[in-house]
């Protein structure tokens, strides 16, 4: 049987964590051939998400660089496509863990990944749940989409979206530099630099539990500049 590894970058999620484990449909994703293996990839949190996703059968790396969930999910998949001698057939899903993405739509990125490589959701084009995204949030996701689409000749909806999933050998080829929240601009780019088969697909997008950290006008330039250093240096 393929793994499908589930991946959940945390810091200080103590309020959506045991939600979003709890939440994840196992017995479909068994139905369809995948081992379920939870991974938690926590970047140094000060309340009990760690001892919480523990108690719930999660596997946890406690990020041991800098803080960044872009430095933590790289250090995620160092670990965890190292240890995958063979690959073939084992897929990636990642998504947040403050219970924003709903992991019962998992059964439709497994689907998507028997024809293509990558699939990402958007929030953009599925339901999203009344002040889930603020206004000045959804427009900078909206230009920054834009800017991507028309950089790199590949339309996406959503560049900030959480929501990946991945086959594990598509990811071996990926060579990613995000420290932060500019990961995903950092996945779409690289994704399209190595011309990878994609799919866009909608998904649901719920009010969050507990605290953003990320900031607009703070992340929202290094999104824009992750997006064209890559197009123009890769």
């Amino acid at each position: 049987m393929s793994d499908l590894v589930i991946l959940l970058p945390t810091r200080n999620e103590e309020k959506g964590i045991s939600e979003v484990i709890d939440r994840i449909p196992r017995k479909i994703i068994i139905e369809k051939g995948y081992n379920p293996r939870i991974v938690v990839v926590d970047g140094h949190s000060s309340d009990s998400t760690c001892e919480i996703a523990q108690s719930m059968g999660a596997e946890l790396i406690k990020q041991n660089g800098s803080i960044g969930k872009g430095n933590g999910v790289r250090e995620a998949l160092d670990i965890l496509i190292d240890k995958k001698s063979n690959p073939n057939g084992d897929l990636l899903i990642m998504l947040d863990a403050d219970a924003t993405y709903s992991p019962e739509d998992i059964p439709r990125f497994i689907e998507f990944l028997h024809e293509k490589e990558v699939v990402w959701g958007s929030r953009m084009r599925g339901e999203m749940e009344k002040q889930a995204m603020s206004p000045i949030n959804k427009l900078g996701n909206k230009i920054l989409s834009l800017t991507a689409s028309i950089l790199f000749f590949k339309r996406t909806t959503d560049l900030c979206t959480g929501y990946w999933g991945f086959r594990i050998d598509a990811l071996k080829k990926l060579k990613l530099t995000a420290e932060g929240f500019n990961l995903e601009a950092d996945l779409f780019s690289s994704v399209v630099n190595e011309k990878m088969s994609t799919k866009e697909i909608p998904i649901e997008y719920a009010h969050r539990e507990g605290q953003s950290t990320l900031k607009w006008y703070r992340d929202g330039p290094r999104i824009f500049f992750m997006t064209v250093k890559k197009r123009l240096f890769s």
